[in-house]
């Protein structure tokens, strides 16, 4: 489903997903090591695999800020 793409000293994970107009879509997300690489590719593969696919499309640096929290921030 997901690949690993090597460009210029960095890793690329890419995806595709269909958008909210039922569009087939395909989705570079960089990243500087393969480690980093291989985890979002598991995470894609296993959102993909339960129906719950989740693709970063921030406008603004506050949805950013929303998303990241929503996907890694941690409740104490």
């Amino acid at each position: 489903m997901a690949s690993i793409v090597e460009r210029r000293g960095r890793f690329c994970v890419v995806y595709s997903y269909k958008d909210k107009n039922d569009k087939r879509r395909q989705k570079w997300e960089t990243y500087k090591t393969m480690s980093e690489a291989k985890k979002r590719k598991k995470e894609v593969e296993y959102r993909a695999d339960i129906g719950q696919m989740i693709v970063p499309h921030c406008k603004t640096v506050k949805e950013l800020l929303e998303e990241y929290v929503n996907l890694y921030g941690k409740e104490a």
